[in-house]
């Protein structure tokens, strides 16, 4: 939660340096200043760094809230022991007591001459003054002292060092003085975030640590792997295929700390790899030695395994496709790897400042820059060549081949589980066997920071912390309020005139074989929305509409009724294609009722229905609420965009409950999201207000308690789902070109017996396990229930196309 803000740094020096003597001690006293403010910032982040809070944002009340210890009990702030282990008689009640621990555990005894410190100001923390160097008899000669300044009106630290240096010949300190401030703000540590399982599929990396907090066990022990991972590899050739099964073979029994990898000089991890050299898999009776460490980090990873595969003139490298070299310095070389291009540039590209100066490259299509998918890196207010680092093509950056360079990781980051790993292994499968080693289902390298553990089983709240829908109330209203443009209705006529808008039936999931409803959906093409509020029971198609600045969709969120998402529920009659009720509501009859209105008093099970949906919405027109609902699709919005342009952020009033049929948004065709317009930048109306920008930057999606899609198995290269910042869902399945900068928080907790996991008389149907969030591509065989599996897809003009879309232009 802690960011440091760099600001100008004054020293001002006092007295004339007339003899080398004097220059060292101001030197050294300079010295002690510089070591003065690293150790401030190094303590500050720390201390600030053991309360993890639920509130959203830090705002200034709340940086000074959580500096005196003032905070409320909501939202809740949890406060951790020492990171380093040391003892403490309490745990601090604010960040500044948790400096004032901190620094009293300093020795700062024996020192040359008497530092006097003043008596400190409400709030303020004079920490005593830190010996930095001693005299042979130690005796500190050298030493600092910091203060730190309680937030200002801004929320901002001032951190004072002062350095000291004793001046023998006059019996005093020589001193100099530094000043800087600190902001509190909030951060994620994870990429990923969430209380469902997780499906992370192939061609999908994931850039920071992944916290699983799925521990649901209504029905086992576990019911259902927390996590679920698959190869970028397997599924290449038959070859690799066999290389990589007696790879994991190995894994299985040697790796001895879970990051499904073997180290060369390990005596565990190492013992299966001389006999697996030896193998023969081409035919050719010679050992294949395919299981070499051609990176030479000192491990053999199914990165080297695939390395070695493809690598036809052993040099090391594997040259990629024709369109991926072009504009490199390998064009025109003899390809060796064409098989997925996707994983090709995924590998290729990945890791985009590799010299970590903060400078990153956009990307290269068939040859060229693409100067709109750079950053403005040199801060000119254009995006061109001079954004370019080379440095980074250097070290391997799109170069158009794959090798060392590329340092590739499936996940680079700790995996954090809740569950416990007896927990995982000793629940049953669907067959009500044991499930045995967790990493069966856990694939790919996992590559941690530095000094930590790829894997850590039974994690606590501090390094999985809860999120709910409540942590983002207050963002999610502020960002609402930036939909302020006319209403959707106005903004419709403007474009559309008076002609009818066209309707056309679409299941949800779209695509799915297995569809959940129907909806009649109206079709809004070629249109140009700002800042508008979608209301609530619209349920549109949009295609190829552009969204600028804040795209709010309201729903109705007192969603808690048993019976919600069976309200309206349609099925389709396969021989004409009409939607019917499957639930009609009152005087026809229903084969289920689905409250008391549906029955008669004094009918079998009567008594054991819910009330009926009353709702404080005048849908009967008649100028009184409450209302009752029969159809709480005009309560909701489940949406989808086709091959629309964002230009800002979408953001939805937050429902209680999830219910995945009913609030559900989808994303498909070339969708893309950006913060400027491409083509217009300096059109105003095209690119969002100035004033909303500080907000859209800091969330592209903000959906509590949705579910969301985006992209379908034939998603288009032209797709481009660029998402930034804290990217907030209820569970979001994401497939094609996706890319999330910043980190995927999830707020939906499936629990057995609530919510969608109910029926209408409130007992506990499904599964848990059934809820998952996908990243990649998975079918039904892996849990994603919603799904087809992709080598089931039918091939229209060379291409997998979902459900009927025969024509690819994502319309049934």
């Amino acid at each position: 939660m802690f960011r440091s803000l760099a600001v100008a740094m004054a020293v001002v020096s006092q007295g004339n340096m007339r003899t080398a003597e004097t220059h060292l001690r101001v030197t050294r006293a300079l010295g002690a200043v510089d070591t003065g403010m690293e150790l401030a910032e190094s303590r500050l982040a720390e201390a600030a760094a053991r309360f993890v809070v639920a509130k959203g944002e830090i705002d200034a009340d709340y940086a000074e809230e959580l500096w005196y210890g003032t905070y409320d009990d909501e939202p809740v702030v949890i406060v951790l022991p020492p990171a380093d282990g040391r003892a403490e008689d309490s745990l601090p009640d604010g960040i500044a007591e948790a400096l004032e621990k901190h620094h009293a555990a300093d020795d700062g005894d024996n020192i040359a001459g008497a530092i006097t410190l003043p008596t400190p100001p409400e709030g303020w923390v004079i920490a005593p003054p830190i010996g930095l160097a001693r005299t042979a008899q130690g005796q500190i000669v050298t030493a600092v002292q910091i203060t730190y300044v309680p937030p200002d009106a801004e929320g901002r630290i001032l951190v004072i060092a002062t350095g000291y240096d004793w001046d023998y010949s006059r019996e005093t300190w020589v001193t100099r003085t530094a000043q800087q401030d600190f902001s509190i703000t909030k951060t994620v540590k994870h990429a990923v975030l969430g209380p469902s399982r997780m499906m992370i599929g192939r061609n999908v990396q994931v850039t920071g640590p992944l916290g699983v907090r799925y521990d649901s066990a209504a029905l086992d022990t576990l019911d259902g792997p927390p996590l679920v991972v698959r190869s970028d590899f397997l599924g290449l050739s038959p070859e690799l295929d066999a290389k990589l099964e007696d790879f994991y073979g190995a894994v299985l029994s040697d790796d001895t700390d879970g990051d499904n990898r073997l180290r060369t000089g390990h005596a565990i991890e190492s013992q299966s790899l001389a006999g697996l050299n030896l193998t023969d898999y081409d035919g050719d009776e010679e050992p294949d030695a395919a299981f070499l460490d051609l990176t030479s980090d000192g491990i053999v990873d199914e990165y080297d395994v695939f390395l070695r595969h493809f690598d036809s003139n052993g040099d090391g490298r594997v040259v990629l496709s024709a369109a991926l070299t072009e504009g490199t310095a390998h064009a025109g070389e003899s390809p060796e790897f064409e098989l997925d291009n996707a994983l090709a540039s995924l590998i290729d590209s990945g890791l985009p400042d590799r010299n970590g100066n903060g400078r990153s490259n956009g990307e290269l299509v068939l040859g060229d820059w693409d100067w709109d998918t750079f950053d403005d890196n040199n801060g000119d207010g254009i995006r061109d060549v001079l954004d370019m680092d080379t440095d980074d093509v250097v070290l391997g950056y799109r170069d158009g081949v794959l090798d060392y360079r590329d340092r590739y990781s499936k996940i680079r980051g700790t995996a954090y589980f809740r569950a416990g790993r007896d927990q995982w292994e000793t629940s049953h499968d669907e067959f009500g066997e044991e499930i045995g080693d967790y990493q069966q289902f856990v694939q790919g390298s996992i590559v941690p920071e530095r000094g930590d553990q790829p894997v850590i089983f039974d994690a606590s709240d501090a390094e999985v912390p809860e999120f709910t829908t409540e942590h983002f109330a207050a963002a999610t209203l502020t960002l609402i309020d930036g939909a302020d443009g006319t209403s959707f209705a106005q903004q419709v006529d403007e474009q559309w005139g008076d002609d009818p808008i066209p309707t056309l039936v679409e299941s949800t999931p779209f695509g799915s074989p297995s569809p959940a409803d129907w909806y009649l959906r109206p079709v809004y093409q070629d249109m140009v929305f700002k800042d508008v509020t979608i209301p609530m029971g619209t349920n549109a198609l949009f295609i190829n509409c552009t969204f600028v600045g804040v795209t709010h969709v309201e729903a109705y969120t007192d969603n808690t009724h048993a019976s919600w998402s069976y309200y309206g529920q349609q099925e389709r009659d396969v021989e004409t294609g009409d939607l019917f009720w499957k639930y009609p509501p009152p005087p026809a009859d229903s084969e289920t009722a689905l409250d008391k209105s549906y029955s008669e008093e004094g009918a079998p099970g009567y008594e054991e229905l819910p009330d009926p949906l009353m709702v404080d919405i005048d849908l009967n027109k008649d100028g009184s609420t409450p209302d009752q609902c029969t159809n709480t699709k005009q309560l909701s919005n489940n949406l989808r965009f086709h091959d629309c342009l964002f230009v800002g952020s979408i953001v939805a009033d937050t429902p209680q409950n999830y219910t995945q049929v009913r609030n559900k948004i989808q994303f498909t065709g070339a969708t893309r999201f950006t913060t400027v317009h491409p083509t217009e930048p300096e059109n105003a109306f095209l690119n969002p207000d100035p004033a909303d920008l500080n907000d859209i930057l800091s969330s592209s999606m903000m959906l509590p308690n949705y579910s969301v899609d985006i992209g379908t198995f034939n998603s288009p290269p032209e797709q481009d789902v660029r998402l930034h910042g804290a990217i907030i869902a209820g569970v979001l399945d994401a497939r094609g070109n996706t890319e999330i900068v910043g980190t995927l928080l999830l707020t939906f907790d499936p629990t057995f017996g609530e919510g969608p996991l109910q029926d209408v008389f409130g007992n506990p149907v499904g599964n848990p396990a059934g809820f998952n969030a996908s990243l990649g591509y998975f079918g039904t065989d892996d849990g994603d229930f919603e799904s087809v599996d992709p080598a089931d897809l039918p091939l229209v003009g060379g291409v997998p196309i979902v459900g009927w879309d025969t024509d690819g232009d994502g319309l049934v």
